[in-house]
């Protein structure tokens, strides 16, 4: 317990509240109190909140390739990262009813955010070994859109915990569009995105909003 020596305007030592006192030098000085290690447990609430974190921190990583593309404008308005923008935009995707045990809600998920009109993608097809194939609609006569703008796909894996993103060279004038998915992921279930960057004269470095594409197991 804190002891004041000479009334509640003076100096004091020990603990007080959140506070500490002691003197140095003969001064008076106050530092906040520091819970030492090993004597505070977290409650469940709090747990589970650190389960969702850590779950959406790891996801932030896997996806890193796609959100500096997709989130790249805005975090560099708001001054923050790429991950930052996921974690604000995603974060009641997470959820944890268990501590240590946290799900995902995959088709919620965004990993773009813009004003580019959207792409009119079809459905992700596994037909192919060790690749994710989407048909797309040409919609290069949008307002807003250009045929050149480049159209990507990002796919991934769970079991991975990994991300494999398409190279951009497919554009919205396309009528598919495919990525490749390493050799170790046969078997694996898997989640897609796709989304696209403006790059006609009117509208290059715009982003359109992601779009999940469905999942399936590449064979």
């Amino acid at each position: 317990m804190g002891k004041v020596r000479m009334g509640i305007l003076d100096g004091f030592y020990g603990k007080v509240g959140t506070v500490v006192g002691s003197f140095w030098k003969g001064k008076p000085v106050m530092r906040a109190y520091v819970r030492p290690k090993g004597t505070h447990t977290s409650s469940e609430a709090q747990a589970l909140v650190q389960t969702r974190f850590a779950a959406i921190n790891s996801l932030s990583g896997a996806f890193l390739s796609a959100l500096q593309l997709g989130f790249g404008p805005i975090a560099r308005q708001r001054h923050v990262t790429e991950g930052n923008v996921f974690v604000t935009e995603n974060w009641d995707c997470i959820h944890a009813d268990t501590p240590g045990a946290a799900t995902v809600d995959y088709t919620e998920l965004v990993i773009a955010r813009g004003h580019l009109p959207e792409v009119l993608f079809g459905n992700a097809s596994f037909a192919e070994p060790l690749q994710v194939a989407v048909p797309m609609t040409d919609t290069s006569d949008v307002i807003g859109a250009d045929a050149h703008d480049k159209v990507y796909l990002f796919v991934y894996s769970p079991e991975a915990g990994a991300g494999v993103m398409s190279d951009g060279r497919n554009t919205r004038a396309d009528e598919s569009l495919s990525v490749n998915v390493p050799a170790y992921w046969n078997g694996h279930r898997v989640h897609v995105w796709g989304f696209a960057i403006g790059n006609g004269p009117d509208n290059k470095g715009v982003i359109s909003d992601s779009r999940y594409l469905g999942s399936g197991t590449i064979s």
